[in-house]
Parts: structure tokens; C-alpha cells; sequence
């Protein structure tokens, strides 16, 4: 590696670290039950999320034939309307 390739990954370094601190300083006044709120909770001296979302090895993807996917292509696209706040469909 040269000098350079070196100082670059210490920079990036560098940049995380004040990021994660700078992450942590903003979320160390909150309490418990705020927290969770947020789906985050504090562990061991760290914030982590309270659940990992699963991954698409674990969820096998749902086999779609030819027709369905014409049929797909065809069909009209309806916006999906989703509440910012909740997560909710909205009618």
C-alpha cells in the first residue's frame, strides 16, 4: 500500500468515528422509553435497533410465471399512499 492509500483509509476512519460520537451525543439524553419509540434502545454502553429486519436469504422470493409478470406489465400503476408518520396505508 502507498502513503497515500494509507492516509486516506485513516481519514475515512477518522470521519466515522466522529460520526458514530457525534450520533451518540444526540441520542444519549434520551431515555429508555423514548428510545424504544424510535425502535432503538440502549445495550452495553451502544444504541442498536431493538430488531434486525430479516435478510433475503431468509425469506425465499416468491416464484412469478410469464403471465403474471404480463399481466404486471399491463395493469396500471397505483401510487401506494403511506402515512410519513405511522407507516400505515392510507385508503
Amino acid at each position: 500500500m502507498t502513503l497515500k492509500t494509507l492516509i486516506d483509509a485513516l481519514k475515512a476512519r477518522l470521519a466515522l468515528a466522529r460520526r458514530r460520537r457525534q450520533d451518540w451525543r444526540a441520542l444519549s439524553h434520551l431515555d429508555a422509553h423514548m428510545l424504544r419509540d424510535l425502535g432503538l434502545r440502549a445495550e452495553q454502553g451502544t444504541i442498536v435497533p431493538i430488531a434486525t429486519e430479516p435478510t433475503q436469504a431468509a425469506m425465499p422470493a416468491p416464484a412469478i410465471t410469464d403471465s403474471q409478470k404480463t399481466a404486471a406489465a399491463e395493469a396500471p400503476q397505483k401510487a401506494i399512499r403511506v402515512c410519513r408518520y405511522c407507516g400505515e396505508t392510507l385508503a
